[in-house]
């Protein structure tokens, strides 16, 4: 099934001050989205936050001195240690918040932020308010894998996810797997404990039910394994958001200890060092594959509108590359397939009976 990406111009909202490594980096980021035309001719970029410190910074780029560019104010910051609930009530004129109020009263198309996650996941649900259908959001992530790259949701929206939930995880997941990925047809698997029926508890059990009513609706091939996760086994990985926020940073961790360890040995021993050299191109592709810039947005899905979340310590390759999901997925009209999507899968829901 081919997609067509809507000519008309889109407006991205980028939240530039919750990011760790400051304004500065996200500023660098909206200009390295336009330099590599991921940012079209007919799209506007507005940057949020302190403007008269934007205004500086964007002036030491060439490319944000265009028509393309607009400024809002914003005249505070939403911390990392913020309490969601603090920054909804106390916070209305905060970078995050401001955004996120463009994007509801259609003043922006998407909304793009490196800020506090649990403050962005419950201030876009009050605000933007999850899509028909839909009960909670849920992060989705972008991975890599043997050959490639897979969808994994959620990754730390919704720690305690019903069947429910993970069903409309599994129905979302999919779509954004066309949009982002270009897989026609996602193979969707349900992680658990074991491939085999009954191991996983109540919840999962109940959820495997689930899906595999839904029939040729979804492509699911069954429960798959923490082993199977990066591999070839599917496309999709469907969890809660708490084990799917300990599977990212537990792999961020891992490939941080890799590549250390890797470069310490080759620095100790000549040997080493020689054969580093020769398998230089080698480590050089792993090394692109395994970098966290190359898909440096996770969207909350199944919001009425896209709200993309980066990495709090994303730097302007990430900032650049969410954008350009963000915009891909707007631009393939994700959101109304996944409202017709999540109306098929609510039918099977309610019409499956639980069992004794």
């Amino acid at each position: 099934m081919s997609e067509e990406i809507t000519p008309t111009g889109k407006k991205i909202a980028l939240d530039c001050m919750g990011g760790d490594l400051g304004p500065s980096e996200a500023i660098a980021g909206a200009a390295l989205a336009i330099r590599e035309g991921f940012i079209g001719p007919n799209d506007k970029l507005i940057l949020v936050g302190h403007e008269d410190n934007l205004r500086q910074l964007a002036a030491e780029h060439r490319v944000l001195k265009s028509k393309r560019v607009e400024f809002k104010h914003a005249a505070t910051v939403v911390n990392p240690d913020d309490a969601a609930m603090t920054v909804i009530k106390s916070k209305r004129d905060s970078s995050m918040l401001i955004a996120l109020d463009m994007l509801k009263a259609g003043q922006a198309d998407l909304v793009i932020s490196t800020g506090n996650t649990k403050a962005l996941v419950a201030a876009g649900t009050i605000k933007v308010r999850p899509m028909e259908g839909a009960e909670r959001p849920a992060l989705a992530a972008i991975m890599p894998r043997r050959e490639g790259h897979f969808v994994m949701l959620d990754v730390g929206a919704n720690p305690e996810a019903k069947p429910e939930h993970l069903v409309h995880n599994a129905v979302l997941g999919s779509i954004y797997a066309q949009s982002a990925l270009g897989i026609t047809n996602p193979r969707v698997g349900l992680l658990s404990v074991g491939t085999e029926e009954g191991k996983g508890g109540a919840r999962i059990n109940r959820t495997h039910t689930l899906l595999k009513a839904m029939g040729d609706k979804i492509n699911y091939v069954g429960p798959v394994e923490g082993f199977d996760v990066f591999g070839d086994a599917c496309d999709v990985v469907v969890t809660d958001g708490f084990t799917g926020n300990v599977i990212l940073k537990t792999l961020e961790g891992l490939v941080y200890m890799v590549r250390d360890m890797v470069g310490k040995k080759v620095k100790s021993n000549p040997v080493y060092l020689a054969g580093g050299i020769a398998m230089f191109p080698l480590l050089r592709d792993l090394k692109g594959k395994l970098k966290p810039e190359k898909y440096g947005g996770a969207p909350l899905l199944g919001l009425s509108s896209l709200v993309m979340k980066a990495h709090g310590s994303s730097n302007r390759q990430s900032i650049a590359s969410a954008i350009r999901l963000g915009l891909e997925a707007v631009g393939h009209d994700a959101n109304r397939r996944m409202l017709v999507a999540l109306a098929e899968a609510n039918a099977v829901i309610s019409s499956t009976p639980e069992e004794e």
